[in-house]
């Protein structure tokens, strides 16, 4: 269970997830005798195909404590674990130890009923042992058992090897005898999972949720209303298309996934997401369209990278209007605001106009092309910093000719940046330079970039290049020749990696310091370097992506803490 969304909604999506939660957890409590009647339609048990609104699990015990031990341990707080294994080890008497947790939130008479199912063969003595603080477990007729915890009355049944708790009798039917199809691919696969089935929240809540939205958005513009007509009529576009785009996710979206996984074994945490739309929905399309293609950008992931990112997907044609009035529409409130500054004459707000309109025909020529392809490369260690980029364009002559009519508006004076373009062909690339000088009194900055800065520009038929850092000229041509080798599809839409030391070792080679010495002291060893890496790929209807954090990270992070708190504690200060 891997995923990750279209870049263009990725912000979207998480805002979506957020509203939906909280509609459900808002939606309206039936009565005691509403919620013991199933509504129209209700399975007689989740096993029939119907998805409940939210299912989430929790590790076994077991799975809990040896992976809460191994993290406390590793970011320098072992008492924590400690702490936690004891918690658990007494509260989790007489459930299977070895077995998941699972919650399960179905929707009954519009009204989200959740479901406990705890995994123990007989939860009588469980209770018998909370009685002091839920009075004593009365026993129906049929076996269920009840019980009042802080007032609220909670019906218990024995399932085989599993007990389940609901507030309401007649959804305990709910759960199969065998609930463990309930829980595939979550359970003991994570620490903790979710998923949640957005097709299963009822239309009236998600249509309440996109009118308030909408009443939100428009109290919002009533207040903006002081600003120039087209500064707001541009504002009130950007923002009605970003609503547009989230109830298209709120109605669309089929089912998000997620979950967190700490790997004792594989000395890293993984966080794991997808995200699937309805099939046949225009958000469907949207990543249908989506798949991996041919890079002249891959060779940017190398072992020895301090970081790089790379992605290369065909985009849909409703992704490329979607992204297309988006650039639009943030262009057209560029504009506005520049034009309010209130200290620009007329001739140079047409004159930015026309760079802005140049700039969005690039973008929207580029996006007509349907797709997308770039990479980033950092190289860094001690004394060492190197960037190079690429990105695919429709027409690298156009960016070449923006660059040098910008250029010439660039005020002339000792400390301007000095241009040189159409310097030199290399591989078909036409090389452009733009240098400055490095104050004498700026030690650091010259350590990093030397007595110049010195920008290597690249512009190809179909391609960009950029290339900052001392040496990185080589660097970018060795880039620029690698695009064919590398030319083949890879399985991944996209990938980041980044490795803290090398980028640590530069830090500290440019100035010393005893806090940035004690978090490389803390890497050494580690064989990661202290990585994070991020893959994307495409599924049917929609995306998915891996997170990992490696154990290098994470010792790092908890060095920092560390540092932290002794530095709180040397200035009086609490530490927590």
């Amino acid at each position: 269970m891997t995923a990750c969304f279209h870049p263009r909604y990725a912000g979207k999506t998480v805002l979506a997830v957020a509203l939906l939660a909280a509609s459900i957890v808002a939606a309206p409590v039936a009565s005691a005798q509403e919620r013991l009647l199933p509504s129209e339609g209700t399975p007689t048990t989740l096993s029939d195909g119907t998805r409940p609104v939210v299912v989430v699990t929790l590790g076994s015990i077991n799975k809990l404590m040896q992976d809460v031990n191994y993290i406390t341990g590793v970011v320098g707080q072992p008492q924590f674990g400690g702490m936690f294994s004891m918690m658990a080890g007494t509260f989790a008497q007489g459930m299977d130890m070895n077995q998941p947790i699972g919650v399960v939130v179905p929707m009954v008479n519009g009204t989200p009923q959740p479901i406990i199912v705890l995994p123990t063969s007989d939860i009588k003595p469980i209770l018998k042992r909370l009685e002091a603080q839920t009075g004593p477990v009365d026993e129906l007729d049929d076996g269920t058992l009840v019980v009042t915890i802080n007032q609220n009355t909670l019906y218990i049944k024995q399932m085989g090897q599993t007990a389940v708790a609901a507030q309401a009798r007649d959804a305990l039917k709910l759960i199969p005898a065998d609930s463990t199809k309930m829980f595939q691919g979550m359970g003991n696969s994570y620490d903790v999972a979710v998923r949640l089935n957005v097709q299963q929240i009822p239309v009236e809540i998600r249509n309440m949720l996109i009118d308030q939205m909408r009443q939100g958005f428009t109290q919002a513009m009533e207040k903006q209303a002081n600003q120039t007509q087209g500064d707001a009529e541009a504002a009130r576009e950007v923002a009605e298309r970003s609503i547009e785009q989230i109830e298209q996710l709120i109605q669309e979206a089929d089912e998000l996934k997620l979950g967190l996984n700490i790997d004792p074994a594989g000395r890293n945490i993984g966080i794991d997401f997808s995200f699937t739309a309805v099939p046949g929905t225009q958000l469907a399309a949207v990543y249908g369209g989506q798949h991996p293609i041919p890079s002249r950008f891959a060779s940017v992931i190398r072992d020895d990278a301090a970081a790089y990112l790379h992605a290369a997907s065909s985009i849909s044609p409703e992704a490329v209007t979607q992204a297309r009035e988006s650039v639009e529409g943030s262009m057209s409130m560029l504009k506005g605001a520049l034009s309010n500054e209130g200290n620009l004459t007329e001739d140079q707000i047409n004159e930015i106009d026309q760079y802005v309109g140049r700039l969005v025909e690039i973008i929207s020529e580029s996006l007509a092309e349907g797709k997308a392809d770039m990479g980033g490369l950092l190289l860094a260690g001690e004394n060492q910093f190197q960037f190079v980029m690429g990105t695919f364009v429709a027409d690298g002559t156009k960016v070449a000719d923006l660059a040098k009519d910008l250029a010439k508006k660039v005020p002339d004076s000792p400390d301007a940046p000095r241009f040189t373009f159409d310097a030199s062909e290399f591989e078909g690339v036409t090389m452009h330079l733009i240098e400055a000088d490095v104050p004498a009194d700026k030690d650091e900055a010259r350590q990093v970039f030397g007595e110049k800065i010195q920008v290597h520009i690249g512009t190809a038929p179909k391609a960009v290049y950029i290339a900052v850092g001392q040496g990185s000229e080589s660097l970018l041509k060795e880039f620029i020749q690698s695009g064919e080798a590398g030319a083949g599809a890879r399985e991944e839409l996209g990938q980041f990696n980044l490795r803290l030391l090398p980028i640590l070792q530069f830090a500290q080679s440019v100035d010393d310091n005893a806090g940035v010495a004690a978090v490389i002291n803390s890497l050494s060893g580690i064989q990661d370097g202290g990585e994070l890496s991020v893959v994307s790929l495409s599924i049917d209807n929609g995306s998915e992506s891996k997170v990992k954090i490696g154990e290098g990270l994470l010792r790092a992070l908890g060095t920092a803490a560390i540092l932290g708190q002794q530095q709180q504690q040397q200035l009086g200060q609490p530490a927590f």
